[in-house]
């Protein structure tokens, strides 16, 4: 607990900033969804779009804007939290992985003594603890903006998006977590987690370009949250399994390759 406690207060600042910084804006743009749907601005600026850059930013162009949750699935519930996500990751595993060890901080912390098991475990915990408070502010928000402005929002539905968008966040961030533990410099790990992420990322944007290109949705675990067909009504088990399946995964390689690795100062 004592090391939980230290690491959380360590990287309180980035994670209360992802986690306030997302909830304001999806509160603001909660707020101002009763007036731009009065105006009709959202449908015709839909319609002035090019249908490329609405594959781009995961917008339905046939999905009605009359609920707010509609106007959040384009605008932060798509491209916009996948790049959200990544930056969140990438972040966790600098910080918790690459910086400490090469700096040679991680020693410290096993000199404690602590054991190399025992770190991996805090720093996961410390990731389940950012995971959520991110994803539970995203909510409260919503849920506060629902009651101040009568938004009518589908609450089941919300809190089921969260939970797959916490779940996105514990497997990106394991993942990295895990490619970090490759590398003992920071810089090099951080180039190669963002470039395999961004890989991911363009795979699923190009994915909906073309119906030929649809198996590029296979590449990209992105593909596992998708927020429009879960507005729309489409089942969530087999993302939930699927995530879940990869996040035991690359937690039990956080420990296999992290218990094996040369440290040194």
């Amino acid at each position: 607990m004592v090391l939980i406690s230290a690491l959380f207060k360590q990287n309180g600042s980035w994670i209360f900033g992802y986690s306030l910084g997302t909830s304001l804006y999806l509160f603001f743009l909660a707020a101002v969804f009763p007036s731009i749907q009065e105006t009709g601005l959202i449908e015709g600026k839909l319609d002035s779009l090019p249908p490329e850059l609405l594959d781009v930013f995961k917008i339905d162009p046939n999905m009605a804007m009359d609920n707010v949750m509609n106007l959040l699935a384009g605008n932060y519930y798509g491209l916009i939290f996948y790049v959200l996500a990544i930056l969140f990751a990438l972040t966790f595993a600098s910080r918790l992985m690459a910086k400490p060890v090469d700096s040679g901080e991680v020693m410290l912390y096993l000199a404690a003594p602590i054991s190399r098991s025992g770190y991996v475990t805090a720093s996961l915990i410390v990731l389940l603890m950012a995971s959520t408070l991110l994803v539970g502010l995203n909510g409260l928000s919503l849920m506060l903006a629902n009651v101040l402005f009568d938004l009518q929002i589908d609450l089941g539905l919300l809190w089921t998006l969260q939970l797959n968008a916490g779940l996105m966040l514990l497997v990106l961030g394991t993942l990295a977590y895990v490619l970090a533990s490759l590398f003992d410099d920071s810089s090099r790990s951080y180039m190669v987690t963002g470039g395999i992420f961004a890989l991911f990322l363009m795979a699923n944007v190009f994915s909906g370009f073309s119906d030929q290109l649809d198996w590029l949705n296979a590449l990209s675990i992105f593909s596992l949250f998708d927020a429009n067909a879960q507005i729309q009504g489409d089942s969530t088990l087999r993302s939930f399994f699927l995530l879940a399946g990869i996040l035991v995964v690359a937690m039990l390689l956080s420990y296999g390759r992290f218990t094996r690795k040369d440290l040194t100062i």
